[in-house]
Formats: structure tokens, sequence, C-alpha cells
């Protein structure tokens, strides 16, 4: 019996961390660019059950009695970098990447991070930023140099073939990068990723005045928290009427009346 209120308990921690990715993804489904991601379980190692109570001659030998599986826990937690849909909008600073890949951006510390929200504005200094004030990298035309956008007041708009034009004369190109391995790739906050040995991206197409929706759809993710939600009650009775029924093994059976 405590078995399985080990196999229940179990369940119920990976349905609880399975709740708090579940109700983050519902949270951020108005997020630009943002990529929902899914818990994968896995059970703990099976475990052999033997005893001692196979007697040969007067002595007790080992024997087998079977497998025991203790429950289940979290593996890990799986991204979904699944392109979300590009809707238009009126900001002239606002991107979108139609295809793989990401923006490259630069925090306050020099760290490069990357980004499928590319939700940008021009900070009083004239330099194209994230939303948290990150700078946006892109390639220099003129001196083929990786450096922050600068626009301060011009103009800022783009031409077929993925050039950043100010006041209508070609002056950058977003640095778009991708990676082979997307599980090597870690979220760091502020809707961005941090990842080694990025490569240049192909196969893509920035889209003015647009901006990518979260991948996360709203029927499903709620239809995946209505189940988590029972799966937990249910393990929940399971594991009140094992306490009550030990409950009473410890103070009914055996009792003098």
């Amino acid at each position: 019996m405590l078995r399985g209120m080990y196999s229940s308990i179990s369940a119920m921690l990976n349905l609880q961390a399975s709740q708090s990715v579940i109700t983050n993804n519902m949270a951020n489904i108005n997020t630009t660019g943002f990529k929902g991601e899914t818990v994968v379980s896995k059970s703990f190692d099976k475990l052999m059950l033997s005893n001692r109570d196979k007697y040969i001659n007067g002595e007790g030998r080992k024997q087998e009695i079977g497998g025991l599986n203790p429950g289940v826990r979290v593996d890990e937690v799986n991204t979904n970098y699944a392109q979300g849909t590009i809707v238009s909008t009126d900001n002239d600073s606002d991107f979108a990447i139609n295809g793989k890949g990401f923006f490259t951006i630069e925090d306050k510390n020099g760290n490069r991070r990357y980004t499928r929200d590319g939700v940008f504005k021009v900070n009083s200094m004239g330099y194209l930023v994230t939303t948290s004030g990150d700078r946006v990298l892109g390639v220099n035309q003129g001196t083929n140099a990786l450096e922050p956008i600068y626009v301060g007041e011009q103009k800022i708009s783009m031409d077929n073939r993925n050039n950043i034009l100010l006041d209508s004369r070609v002056a950058y190109k977003f640095n778009i990068v991708d990676f082979q391995d997307y599980n090597a790739l870690n979220k760091v906050g502020q809707n961005q990723f941090e990842g080694n040995n990025p490569i240049a991206a192909n196969n893509y197409n920035i889209q003015n005045k647009s901006k990518e929706t979260s991948n996360v759809d709203l029927i499903d993710v709620t239809s995946t928290l209505m189940s988590n939600m029972r799966a937990f009650e249910a393990n929940q009775k399971v594991v009140q009427i094992m306490d009550s029924t030990l409950s009473k093994i410890a103070n009914e059976i055996g009792s003098i009346r």
C-alpha cells in the first residue's frame, strides 16, 4: 500500500511541474514570438523485488518475486520552436522573421542573446532596441561590421532583399542566425535564448511592420490544463483513500474493545 502511495505522490509532483509549464504557456499566449513548452515524463528505473521465503532443506533461498515501478518524474522540458502566425502592425520598427532563425541582440553587459521577438523601438540615443532595452545587432552594409543598429532621426524601412533602409538608403542587414541543435538553446528570460556556435540563417524573409505571435494554441493548452487537473485530482483521491486505510490499520486493527 505504501508503494502505491509513493507512486501516486510522484505522479502528483510530476503533474504539478507540468501545471507550472502549462500556466506559463497560457500567461504568454499574447507574448510576441513566444515559444511554448511541454513536459516530458519518465518512469523511475524499475526495481526487482526479492525475498528469502523459498526454503530448501530448511534454508531460506533468495527468489525474485517480480518488478516494481516506483512512479514517474520529469525527464525534460521541451520547447516548441514552430513559427507563430505573422500579423501586420502599424509600427515602422516592428519586424518578423518568416522562416527559421533568430534576431541577434546584445544586453547591457555585452552578452549575446537571440530572440524571435521583433517588436523593436528606437531609444533616446537613436539605437534600435528591444522592449527591454537591449540593442539589436546588424551588419553595416558600408563597413561589413557587426554592430548595434543606429537609426537616429531617420525613417526605418526594408526592401525585398532584407536590407534595412534608413531614409530610403541601404544601411544594415539584421544578423539573423540559426542553430544546428535547438536542444542546446537555453531560455534566459525576456523572451530570449542563449546558445553557442550560431550559424548564418538561410531561406528566411524579414517582414516589416509585422510581428510573430506566440505559437501557443489557446484551445490546445486549455484542454491540456483540464486533463492535467483531472489527473492530479484522481491521484489525490487515491492518496486520501490509502491514507484513510492506513489510519484504520494503525488505530483499529488489534485494538481491545
